[in-house]
């Protein structure tokens, strides 16, 4: 077990880390994508209509394909999720969290792999993922990637 002093270092440590990434161009990027995108009334308005598509769709989805307006209310939820998608300022956003994210997943695989080279770095980046198996058992269940 670590000391007091040395898991006080290791957060200090993190700090510093944590106001790099926070003067970072992707982060920078990031809070002007988010601000832009929450800022946008169009945007909002695509996006607030999506969540009341969905919800509706939810409801509709609780009864399967049995329900008479599973195939229209599936349809039109997809058409719309397509229209949301396509926004200049979501397709921004979306751009820029990926960069923050890789970011994100190559900064805990440098750490984890000069940790030790069996650290299981869980990543959404397939570049950086390492480990046996998706899941908990070591590949027993024939999961692995």
């Amino acid at each position: 077990m670590f000391s007091t002093n040395q898991t006080i270092e290791i957060l200090d440590h993190l700090d510093h880390i944590n106001d790099m990434v926070k003067s970072s161009e992707e982060f920078k990027s990031y809070i002007y994508y988010k601000h832009k995108l929450e800022q946008d009334n169009d945007t909002q308005m695509l996006i607030k209509q999506f969540n009341r598509l969905k919800e509706d769709f939810e409801e509709v989805e609780r009864f399967g394909r049995y329900h008479p307006d599973y195939k229209e209310k599936r349809k039109e939820i997809r058409l719309f999720k397509k229209k949301v998608d396509m926004d200049e300022n979501v397709i921004e956003f979306r751009r820029a969290e990926y960069v923050l994210q890789s970011l994100l997943d190559e900064i805990l695989y440098i750490i984890g792999k000069s940790v030790s080279d069996h650290a299981n770095v869980v990543s959404t980046n397939p570049f950086f993922a390492s480990g046996e198996s998706n899941c908990m058992t070591g590949g027993g269940c024939s999961c692995a990637s």
